[in-house]
């Protein structure tokens, strides 16, 4: 998961592939905390195919609107 975490970081800040990876990886951690060492090695897997596969791209112009919890 730390070689994910470096491959995550060494993207832009606003690239899509990260932040979605950055995600799988929190959950991953989650997971594990959980004790569900399968669902955590399928978020890391998963995390690691969109940093390689850079499965989300935004066209120019486009963004990404994250809602907060209270919306």
């Amino acid at each position: 998961m730390e070689q994910t975490r470096a491959l995550a970081a060494a993207l832009p800040a606003d690239d899509l592939s990260r932040y979605f990876a950055e995600r799988d990886l929190h959950q991953a951690m989650v997971e594990a905390g959980n004790g569900e060492f399968d669902d955590c090695l399928e978020l890391a897997a998963r995390a690691t195919d969109e940093i390689r596969e850079r499965r989300h791209v935004l066209q120019p112009g486009e963004r990404l609107n994250v809602l907060k919890s209270n919306e």
